[in-house]
């Protein structure tokens, strides 16, 4: 009589848990890749409403290179410097989530990390990762350490013969070290 007791118990905690979130974001981690001269490159996610919640949102990380600016929009777009926010949803509803990376032809990498949070202490953050570079920036790397190219891989982790042009690539070299690729010309 006790197992089925427990059984019940356990279904209704972790029914109750799954319930508990008022919202989910489809991604966590949200890549940028452009040029130098790119205006406002930026990426998106989508955050879902389970129920209807108030929402506070903050930039709680900026990692960026000194020069970059960047905006988000959380569905509505913010000005340039806007690091908090909230947001009322409704349950059901979708809620497109941007971050824009305004490199001002700086060269470079770099992160952006948003913490949402609502009343029922669920805490999701969203990082958007920024590589902002050109083939110039990749010879740059070959110069300096004087190492080979051992393999080149695409960001679902597969392996391909040559850098491609306008896509985020890993680079592994002759000593193992690994670096992020965007080569845009």
């Amino acid at each position: 009589m006790k197992f089925p007791f427990y059984l019940l118990l356990f279904f209704l905690l972790t029914h109750s848990y799954t319930y508990a979130q008022s919202f989910n974001v489809d991604e966590n981690t949200v890549n940028i890749e452009a040029c130098t001269n790119c205006a406002g490159p930026g990426s998106n996610t989508n955050l879902n409403a389970l129920e209807d919640a108030t929402l506070n949102w903050l930039i709680v990380d900026a990692d960026i290179p000194e020069g970059w600016e960047f905006s988000n929009c959380f569905p509505n777009c913010y000005e340039i410097g806007v690091i908090s926010g909230v947001l009322n949803i409704t349950s059901g509803e979708q809620y497109y989530l941007n971050c824009h990376v305004y490199p001002n032809e700086i060269e470079g990498e770099g992160s952006i990390t948003m913490q949402i949070t609502d009343n029922n202490g669920t805490i999701e953050e969203v990082t958007w990762n920024a590589v902002i570079g050109s083939a110039g920036l990749f010879e740059n790397i070959l110069d300096q350490d004087e190492l080979t190219i051992q393999a080149i891989y695409n960001l679902q982790g597969q392996r391909i013969p040559e850098l491609l042009k306008n896509q985020l690539q890993i680079v592994v070299f002759s000593d193992n070290s690994r670096k992020q690729v965007f080569i845009a010309e």
